[in-house]
């Protein structure tokens, strides 16, 4: 953990780092303070003060968009740079809009639950007075789900990943066991084809689901960790850095892989590690309050 936040750091100090890329390694280290690595604490709070500076520059200049990052990024570093003593007003508006969107919202759906858990939990009030949202997760087909393509089993990762509040929030769901039998499957079948962000949220979504103790988790697991190099970072490729890109491919491939990687590593072998904090219970139709 300690080596993966010392790659995770060095590769956002550098001046071809993006915003994008300084929002990632933020979250990634606070993930690895977190989990308890002696380096992360010093290494968030230089990255926190880096991120807020880069982003006061986009801002001046009217680069900055929101709504091209993902919102749970987005909003999972508001927290963090709040936290460090750095509160960004672009953040805070950007929260306030998404949630006033939220709250005009007969019932929030399903694929929005997600964001507005996790709204609620850094103090928002995306809920209103309905505060109800559809059922966390439609009953998934199994023989479908072992046939979707990545981009579907991603959106399951999401969703789960989101009603759960990364693991907070007790998933009520009725297929439960069902997953419990499909998504080990595919987590060794993206592991297999070596798609290790997708492997790692497949492994953090099982986790979330309470199958932190089946043969494949600890399995996964292990694979996972097999796949540091000495200088912490995680992913084992070649062809991806042919040819002269492949300085900025390096930065792209590696940094979203390692901290993909390093969440999946804290949750697993850090009881009772949690990203953010349970918001208050909200009601889900046809459930019990989760």
């Amino acid at each position: 953990m300690e080596r993966a936040a010392e790659y995770v750091f060095a590769t956002a100090r550098v001046a071809t780092a993006s915003l994008s890329h300084q929002f990632q390694a933020l979250f990634g280290l606070s993930l690895a303070e977190k989990a308890g690595a002696p380096c992360a604490a010093g290494y968030v709070d230089v990255m926190a003060g880096q991120v807020s500076s880069a982003l006061d520059r986009e801002c001046a200049v009217g680069r900055f968009d929101p709504f091209a990052y993902d919102t749970k990024l987005l909003l999972l570093c508001h927290s963090v740079l709040r936290e460090r003593g750095f509160e960004s007003d672009e953040l805070a508006s950007f929260a306030g809009e998404v949630s006033a969107a939220l709250r005009e919202m007969d019932v929030i759906p399903a694929r929005l639950a997600g964001v507005a858990h996790l709204l609620d939990a850094i103090g928002e009030d995306p809920f209103g007075a309905a505060g109800r949202i559809e059922p966390d997760m439609p009953r998934a087909d199994r023989s479908l789900l072992l046939r979707a393509e990545t981009a579907e089993v991603r959106e399951v990762c999401n969703r789960l990943a989101g009603a759960s509040l990364f693991g907070a929030r007790e998933l009520v769901i009725a297929d439960r066991d069902d997953l419990l039998l499909t998504l080990p499957v595919l987590l060794l079948q993206k592991l297999r084809e070596y798609d290790l962000i997708l492997g790692s949220s497949l492994l953090r979504t099982l986790k979330y689901l309470g199958a932190s103790e089946q043969e494949d988790v600890d399995y996964a697991t292990r694979y996972l960790v097999c796949q540091q190099q000495g200088d912490g970072r995680f992913g084992y490729y070649a062809r991806e850095l042919e040819g002269p890109s492949g300085r900025i491919a390096a930065q792209d491939l590696y940094l979203p892989v390692t901290v993909s990687v390093l969440w999946a590593l804290a949750e697993a072998s850090v009881p009772g590690l949690r990203v953010i904090e349970r918001g208050r219970p909200v009601a889900v139709l046809g459930t019990e309050t989760g």
